[in-house]
């Protein structure tokens, strides 16, 4: 008998340890990230799930997806964040939902308001304008495109595999000097003399000779409608499995990526900072062993 009294006292032990972190991590008030329909499907509703649970686990909390119609109105917004949680530790909003983020920030001024503002140079002129006056209300944060792009140089020295041919590189204009530096960087790094051609446009290239490897951060996908069969490191939020097999590198600054650093951040008191996108290597592309080794070290 007194026996299986303390048999019982043990398990009612092993089940109260158990169960505390998960009342207190369901207790905990969670960080809200909003996004509109049409994304789900291109990113992948799976995919979100499952790093909004990476990003729960490490935050200890609760990573919860706002989701609104494309064409909702500012107050549907506020009513779609309220219903999801009515006092979250944060909010996380894409330079898209600006306004949005501005109102929600004025109806509920204890709330910390996170804005991504992601890699390209004139958002900050958006951002202004659609918060006004007061930056100082918000963290602001950016995608660390100089690193990306460095380490986007160094992935292509590795898949030039010794040619020394070019690299081909597609760009939004305004990330057209940071893009520049930093893969020049990454050259100068590794002693390798590749010529780089930057376009905005695809059709200003006719002919793919030459050519070892290509990176796009951007812009549209007509660059694979040309059939030029050549490895692609690109910027993308697109679920992998939508993406062409040419693709070998994807850089993602999503928001569920995001969300971890930039809520510590937050967290700190830091208002602003960048950061880096997650870089996921897609195996089941045309790499031999030791191109994927010296990848996936640098990455």
């Amino acid at each position: 008998m007194k026996k299986n009294i303390i048999r019982l006292i043990l398990l009612s032990s092993i089940v109260l340890v158990l169960a505390v972190p998960v009342i207190i991590f369901s207790a905990r008030s969670p960080v809200l990230i909003v996004t509109d329909q049409s994304f789900i499907p291109l990113y992948g509703e799976r995919r979100i799930k499952r790093q909004s649970m990476r990003a729960s686990f490490s935050l200890f909390r609760q990573v919860k997806t706002v989701i609104i119609a494309d064409d909702a109105e500012d107050d549907i917004l506020q009513y779609a964040i309220t219903e999801t949680s009515a006092r979250p530790f944060c909010a996380i909003f894409p330079v898209r939902f600006a306004r949005g983020a501005r109102i929600y920030r004025e109806q509920n001024p204890n709330i910390p308001v996170i804005l991504l503002e992601g890699r390209f140079s004139e958002t900050p002129n958006r951002v202004s304008s659609a918060i006004g006056n007061n930056p100082d209300d918000y963290f602001i944060y950016r995608t660390d495109i100089n690193t990306d792009f460095y380490l986007m140089g160094l992935a292509s020295v590795i898949l030039d595999r010794e040619k020394n041919e070019r690299i081909l590189i597609y760009l939004e204009s305004q990330t057209q000097t940071q893009a520049r530096e930093a893969i020049s960087r990454a050259f100068n790094d590794t002693e390798k003399q590749l010529r780089t051609i930057f376009y905005t446009s695809f059709t200003q290239v006719s002919s793919f000779s030459d050519i070892s490897c290509v990176i796009i951060s951007g812009i549209g996908a007509e660059y694979f409608e040309k059939g030029a069969d050549l490895p692609v490191i690109c910027h993308t939020w697109i679920d992998p499995e939508l993406l062409p097999p040419e693709i070998v590198i994807v850089f993602n600054d999503s928001p569920w990526v995001q969300a971890v650093p930039a809520v510590r951040m937050a967290a700190a008191g830091m208002k602003t900072g960048l950061i880096q996108s997650s870089r996921v290597i897609l195996t089941g592309r045309d790499m031999n062993k030791e191109t994927l080794s010296k990848i996936r070290k640098i990455l």
